[in-house]
């Protein structure tokens, strides 16, 4: 299985350049040497198989040997995911992006234990490229600026399906969804102490669908990706 890396640009065919902490990972941390076969991608559905020529300390030099252009699903995920606590937040954006999602939106919640600090939309953003690439992902998930309850139920309007998890419905998510395609789906993922009655409220009067995840309860870290794996199953995309 071919390590993947992340380039600006990937031409049809010639030479592309690895550069930066890429190149620095793969030659000091991964041991890429000439005549290794990698896969790049751009993050934006390009991807290529290369063969390194030479490599330098911030510098791998790479033969393009096949291009490949990847289209976005036809299904948009969307993911609406509290906040979670901060040993906990970097584990989701990795289980979210691994599991298909195309947009995470950080929600803070009434009963959020995590807090939206300066610098998090460019944590969340690192962890989802580095999980696109663990992943073998060729598009990186669009990490939002944080949102509202007022700011979630304004997007449900936008969205053809919106989804809102809690633990009480006696909703199966199989039968609301059987039969049916969506173009833009929105998964509402709750903090650890759960929805407020209010949050329900607003979210379902905007639109939304209270649904359930069977009988165990999800930490909130791990239901956002077990919430997209039965959605994406169900729906027939996977």
């Amino acid at each position: 299985m071919l390590s993947v890396f992340i380039v600006d640009e990937i031409p049809q065919e010639g030479e592309l350049s690895i550069i930066g902490d890429e190149a620095h990972h793969a030659v000091s941390v991964m041991r890429i040497k000439t005549d290794d076969e990698l896969m790049v991608t751009d993050g934006r559905g390009r991807s290529a198989r290369v063969k390194v020529l030479s490599t330098k300390k911030k510098l791998v030099s790479c033969l393009i040997l096949s291009t490949e252009v990847s289209e976005a699903s036809g299904t948009r995920l969307t993911v609406v995911q509290a906040l979670t606590k901060g040993d906990r937040a970097r584990e989701t954006i990795e289980l979210l992006t691994e599991a298909g999602v195309d947009v995470i939106a950080p929600w803070s919640s009434q009963r959020s234990i995590g807090q939206w600090k300066d610098d998090a939309q460019s944590k969340w953003e690192t962890w989802a490229r580095e999980a696109t690439k663990q992943s073998r992902r060729v598009w990186f998930p669009e990490i939002t600026a944080v949102h509202s309850t007022e700011m979630v139920a304004k997007i449900i309007k936008e969205h053809d399906c919106t989804l809102v998890f809690h633990e009480s419905s006696g909703m199966k998510l199989s039968q609301l969804l059987k039969g049916k395609s969506f173009e833009k789906v929105l998964l509402i993922i709750g903090p650890e102490g759960g929805l407020t009655d209010e949050e329900l409220d607003t979210f379902t009067a905007s639109g939304g669908n209270v649904v359930g995840l069977g009988k165990p309860v999800f930490r909130s870290a791990h239901a956002g990706a077990a919430a997209l794996a039965a959605v994406q199953t169900a729906l027939g995309i996977w």
